[in-house]
């Protein structure tokens, strides 16, 4: 069976730049919905095993001079305007979708007229005709309040329906980072079914919370001190697919912080030990184990795959990793991180530990200072570097202290937090802050201030938002082989 389209993704920025230009154009008297207004997205395909999605990348305005008729009913480009859009489809390997408005339409299911309908019809096979695969067409239309959207299936040469548009991103310093609006035509049936186990957090989630949880694909990268607590809580709180990516086995002195590891499991790797946990304690969660790298190939396959991304990492290069993986893809990246410094003559002890969400429009790690080039570098370099490396004195620092408590108290933050995040989906008033401190010495935890600079090299305007399939991560951070890292020496401080 072909894979599906399953959603077509927007950042913040081009979903309110889109609805802008085409429910806030002129009106005309007697019109009080103006003209229909249209657009079109270049996208990038993200392809995983279990499904398609469109992630839109950049808007093409269609402005006055771009079309050939335009009305309160009506509206077509002219030939000029489609040219240009498919000509850097072909060159530059875009997919395409198309949007147009119906501003006279404030009902709760807008959907494709009639007209709308004959035109796809005869486009769409005339397109995938003259472009060959991966290119995929989509169109999209946009009423007051609702919208729908379909794509056309090669394999079938017929048009069908997209689940739902997915946005990503805050559209002010403190909104959610995920919303969903379900296509008119394909409204999906609740499929929440009444089960004790999960009775009594429903006062405290709500119905449709548990039931989004239960849709959701959560990523969890790396099973060390936090990894362990996060993907045993988001089992017990009803996620419905869990994918757990580290590449290491248990080690003997691992035991004291991962939760649910016992002295048989030594040896084995981290992923297959919590799916046989999980499976035990949650056998409704289905569990997908990756024991490799976030940069294998198989690892990135099914962790662009998630609807949310958990970074429990404790390297700078997996940060820089999951990092580019959440704005290339137009994913909701929660990460979290706990620290230990011992006190010394001249310094106090701190511990203690952070939670921060990254998304399109809210600012990123790099933005916010968290990750270190040279020991990014460092950390994502071929192992004979690294040797080389170590060998001149870098790299070479002890393993940090961690402790169980530490970690649980910041696990369940980061998990508190992928609650909120798909609350955000039924009910946007529930907002936190995008990025919290834990002070362990203090016994509290505060909201800190982040911002999104437009000139970030990533996140901002001309980063890399929205790239997916049409920019590997593995070719972005590919090291030549003959090189020699010139690697600073940083303070540990």
């Amino acid at each position: 069976m072909a894979r599906e389209v399953d959603d077509i993704v927007l950042s913040s920025t081009l979903w309110s730049e889109l609805r802008s230009h085409l429910l806030s154009a002129n009106t005309k008297a007697g019109h009080p919905g103006g003209n229909e207004q249209m657009a079109f997205i270049l996208a990038a395909p993200n392809v995983s095993a279990s499904r398609i999605r469109l992630v839109g990348h950049e808007l093409l305005r269609a402005h006055p001079p771009d079309l050939d008729h335009q009305s309160p009913s009506a509206i077509s480009p002219n030939g000029q305007f489609v040219a240009t859009a498919l000509t850097r489809c072909r060159r530059e390997g875009w997919s395409l979708i198309e949007v147009h408005s119906h501003p006279f339409d404030s009902a709760s299911h807008t959907t494709f007229s009639g007209i709308d309908w004959s035109n796809d019809r005869m486009k769409m096979p005339r397109l995938a005709s003259m472009l060959p695969e991966p290119f995929y067409h989509a169109t999209m239309v946009v009423g007051q309040n609702s919208l729908d959207a379909h794509y056309y299936q090669r394999a079938a040469s017929a048009i069908r329906p997209v689940k739902q548009v997915t946005i990503v991103g805050g559209f002010s310093d403190d909104s959610p980072v995920l919303h969903h609006f379900p296509a008119s035509s394909s409204a999906a049936a609740s499929v929440l079914t009444q089960d004790a186990r999960h009775s009594r957090q429903l006062p405290l989630l709500g119905v449709a919370t548990q039931e989004a949880l239960s849709k959701a694909r959560v990523a969890v990268v790396g099973l060390g001190g936090l990894g362990s607590f996060v993907a045993l809580e988001l089992a017990y709180l009803g996620v419905g697919h869990l994918i757990l990516i580290d590449p290491d086995r248990i080690e003997l002195s691992n035991l004291n912080r991962l939760i649910g590891a016992g002295p048989d499991d030594v040896g084995r790797y981290k992923v297959d030990v919590f799916r046989d946990l999980i499976e035990r304690l949650a056998p409704g969660v289905a569990v997908t184990a990756v024991a490799a790298p976030l940069l294998d190939n198989e690892a990135l396959h099914h962790a662009k795959a998630a609807d949310v991304l958990l970074g429990c990492v404790d390297t700078h290069g997996a940060r820089l990793s999951l990092n580019h993986l959440s704005i290339r893809y137009l994913i909701p990246l929660i990460d979290a991180g706990t620290g230990a410094r011992l006190g010394t003559d001249g310094l106090d002890a701190k511990l203690g530990g952070q939670v921060q969400v990254v998304a399109p429009g809210v600012g990123c790690l790099e933005c916010r200072g968290f990750i270190h080039p040279q020991r990014a570098a460092y950390d994502l370099a071929p192992p004979e570097m690294q040797e080389y490396e170590r060998d001149h004195g870098y790299g070479t620092e002890e393993a940090r202290p961690s402790v169980m408590f530490l970690n649980g108290v910041v696990a369940s933050m980061q998990v508190a937090e992928t609650a909120r995040t798909f609350t955000a989906t039924s009910a946007s008033k529930d907002v936190t802050p995008k990025l919290v401190i834990y002070d362990a010495n203090a016994r509290r935890a505060f909201p800190a201030a982040v911002s999104y600079s437009p000139e970030c090299a990533t996140c901002g305007t001309h980063g890399v938002t929205g790239l997916a399939d049409l920019a590997p991560l593995q070719a972005a951070f590919q090291v030549a082989p003959t090189a020699r890292p010139a690697f600073a020496r940083a303070s540990l401080s």
